[in-house]
């Protein structure tokens, strides 16, 4: 299960589980969706550093839909990191997603905080 925590007035902090599964997004898009309609734009901190894949295809998916349909309303995402093929990742996806996206390791969580909410 997706843990979430309002770090700023427009920032949320997302702490992503080990296999993420396709009800994950049905969870949090209520809070990210008030969170948009309130500022416009907002920014994620997400701490994926235990996780390790999406539970299935169906989860991916979810996943996918998830950010194509929200990435025009944030701002800023900073992912902590732990694993290298994460850091690819998220350099290629800058490429296809409106945020500013950064990728951070563990020991770099807090400069990934100020950051996001500075």
């Amino acid at each position: 299960m997706i843990k979430t925590e309002i770090i700023s007035a427009n920032a949320l902090k997302i702490v992503v589980p080990d296999k993420l599964k396709a009800d994950d997004f049905r969870q949090i898009a209520p809070q990210i969706d008030s969170l948009i309609s309130q500022h416009g734009k907002i920014r994620l901190l997400i701490d994926a550093s235990s996780f390790h894949g999406w539970e299935n295809i169906a989860a991916f998916e979810r996943h996918a839909g998830f950010v194509k349909n929200h990435q025009q309303k944030i701002e800023r995402i900073a992912v902590i990191a732990a694993h290298e093929w994460q850091h690819w990742l998220i350099g290629a996806i800058r490429i296809f997603i409106h945020p500013e996206a950064r990728a951070y390791d563990q020991s770099h969580a807090s400069e990934a905080l100020r950051w996001i909410v500075g």
